[in-house]
């Protein structure tokens, strides 16, 4: 599920528990003293009442609901990002897939795994794969030797995951800060 499809079912759920809970106050308020507490909800009734479905109002308020239902439905039908990349199979029945986030994973174990190389950061989407590692010394000459190595490393160990796509790798190799 989305982070936007959960904030807003939250929202929405705590509107529907508010609404029912001024419904709940207003019904008891009612058959005790005859009149609204919270809403005037009988202003409400008398405009309903004298309200035809042919008025203006009615199909405005229609028009309104029926283009936020379809921004909503739009909304919802449009295709998720892509997070998994496929990886070829011995079994024609089996699909095997990895999460971008595990490949950028495997990534980064594969450039630390490079003697010389301190640290290492990696993102990856299905058609790239970004690997930034910093060495272990401060010398520019040591980092960029580095390069190939790491690059090897990495293109090594996402060539064993035999992925049906292989995404374009791209290896940045800086200095020890301090």
């Amino acid at each position: 599920m989305r982070i936007l499809n959960r904030f807003l079912a939250f929202i929405l759920a705590l509107a529907v528990l508010a609404v029912c809970i001024v419904v709940i106050v207003e019904v008891i308020a009612y058959a005790i003293n005859g009149e609204h507490l919270i809403v005037d909800w009988m202003s409400w009734q008398r405009w309903a009442e004298r309200t035809t479905f042919n008025s203006t109002v009615i199909k405005v308020l229609s028009i309104i609901f029926i283009v936020v239902g379809l921004i909503l439905l739009l909304a919802e039908l449009k295709p998720r990002r892509v997070t998994r990349v496929s990886l070829q199979s011995d079994e024609v029945a089996t699909e095997a897939a990895i999460s971008t986030k595990g490949l950028a994973v495997v990534a980064r174990t594969a450039t630390t795994d490079v003697d010389g190389v301190s640290n290492a950061s990696a993102s990856a989407s299905p058609r790239r794969v970004t690997v930034t590692a910093t060495a272990a010394e401060r010398d520019r000459a040591h980092a960029q030797a580095l390069t190939a190595p790491v690059t090897t490393a990495v293109q090594t160990r996402l060539d064993s995951l035999r992925m049906e796509r292989h995404p374009r790798l791209s290896v940045r190799v800086k200095p020890r800060s301090r």
